[in-house]
């Protein structure tokens, strides 16, 4: 009787220790997880707030675009060119016998 309790006894001490096993390693497959949720939770933050600053820039850019391309703007940069401004255009009129015959 003692040869079969001591051979159950082995058989319950190696069960424990796979199921400690098991559950140590559970549990730092489970820290690691969450580990790795958490750095990229922190990654998201930082790519949300790059995103917001991006938008900022390109709202500043579509400001300064708009301003640069504004009657009033265009208006003085011609002014500063010193270009002759067009009064008549006289087009060539070219007659009905001009035309390529066979």
């Amino acid at each position: 009787m003692s040869a079969e309790k001591n051979r159950k006894s082995k058989i319950w001490g190696a069960f424990n220790l796979c199921l400690i096993t098991l559950f140590i390693l559970g549990g730092l497959y489970f820290l690691k997880s969450m580990d790795d949720v958490m750095i990229k939770n922190i990654e998201l933050e930082q790519l949300k707030a790059d995103l917001n600053l991006l938008q900022e820039e390109k709202a500043e850019m579509e400001l300064k675009k708009n301003t640069l391309e504004s009657y009033e703007n265009i208006s003085a940069r011609l002014d500063k060119l010193n270009m002759v401004k067009i009064a008549s255009v006289d087009y060539i009129n070219i007659g009905e016998d001009s035309l390529a015959k066979k």
